[in-house]
């Protein structure tokens, strides 16, 4: 860790901005060290939802206390979270899948469940397969090479002198002028990206939008005690922002997943039935009783309309929050208390 100053003249902020970024990256460093214990068991998806949101929790400290670490550090320590959260967002997504095919497949009937049954199958192969991934990025020696690296951005005389007296975070009531703006900065991007998200198919822009409000509401964990009320609104704000493009999202995980299946069916029904018509000049459309899948695609389907229609729910509940925190002024506060 750099000092910002010469530690003759260093102020109390940069110190206490030091010792906080010491905490926070120990603490939630710790918190993905102890989730990695049992993010590989395939039978509970809880702790790689945890490890997840941990990773991208980590990575906005990372980016909040950035001023107080060296350039090379940082960019270091960046990617190999990054890194970890692409990982453990793979396992997760498959997770999320694999929980919504399987919720709305039992709601079905026998004759409805062969195609629910297949592409559960070849989702736990590719859950399987993120799972094989993942083991590489979080085994004992990796994971211990992973806290090296964020050690590296502070210093560890710091920590063990400052744990006797201060196990564990405690919210800065004063933060540095770097940090308002990067505040500003992340409210500045929600708000630019929300209004192509309002549209019902915007899919890439609702991600974005579900990201600018991750962002703005990790950072706003840290920052708010020492802005007061507005932030702590906006905080809240985010959150419910990101809760519902969440699940937008997690519809649009699923949909691909679903269509892909039907696109593997109708390859093999379209080769089974060229088979049957083998040396005949046309096509008899009684070979369509020969396709093996025949009785696959109506599950399938029936999930695709169970997620379209809860997709849209989610839509519509998220620009009436918007709406209704655009009425509050709830970002508009914040950036008056910013300036």
């Amino acid at each position: 860790m750099k000092n910002a100053a010469d530690p003759d003249t260093e102020s109390p902020l940069d110190e206490r901005f030091r010792v906080a970024a010491a905490l926070v990256l120990d603490d939630r460093a710790s918190q993905i060290s102890a989730l990695s214990r049992g993010v590989l068991d395939l039978t509970d998806p809880g702790p790689a939802e945890q490890m997840w949101l941990a990773a991208r929790r980590l990575r906005a400290a990372i980016e909040m206390f950035r001023p107080a670490f060296s350039k090379s550090a940082y960019r270091g320590a960046r990617e190999e979270v990054k890194l970890l959260s692409q990982r453990v967002g793979q396992r997760r997504d498959l997770d999320v899948s694999i929980e919504a095919v399987t919720a709305a497949g039992a709601e079905m009937g026998g004759a409805e469940q062969e195609g629910i049954n297949q592409l559960i199958d070849r989702l736990r192969r590719k859950q399987a397969d993120a799972n094989r991934s993942l083991a590489q990025q979080v085994h004992g020696r990796r994971m211990e090479a992973f806290r090296v690296r964020i050690e590296e951005l502070t210093e560890p005389s710091l920590l063990e002198g400052i744990r006797e007296n201060q196990p564990s975070y405690e919210p800065l009531g004063e933060v540095p002028d770097g940090s308002l703006r990067l505040v500003e900065k992340r409210l500045a991007r929600l708000r630019a990206q929300v209004p192509a998200a309002l549209e019902p198919d915007a899919f890439k822009d609702q991600h974005r939008t579900r990201v600018a409000a991750e962002r703005l509401r990790y950072l706003l964990e840290l920052t708010a005690e020492a802005q007061g009320t507005q932030a702590n609104t906006a905080r809240r704000a985010a959150r419910g922002l990101q809760d519902v493009l969440g699940e937008i999202r997690d519809c649009d995980v699923v949909l691909p997943e679903v269509r892909e299946q039907i696109r593997i069916l109708e390859e093999e029904d379209v080769a089974t039935i060229l088979e049957r018509a083998r040396g005949t000049r046309d096509l008899d459309p009684i070979l369509v009783q020969a396709a093996p899948g025949r009785s696959a695609y109506r599950g399938l389907e029936l999930l695709t309309v169970h997620l379209l229609a809860r997709r849209r729910m989610m839509f519509d509940r998220f620009k009436r929050l918007w709406l209704e925190q655009s009425r509050q002024g709830v970002w508009v506060a914040l950036e008056t208390s910013i300036k």
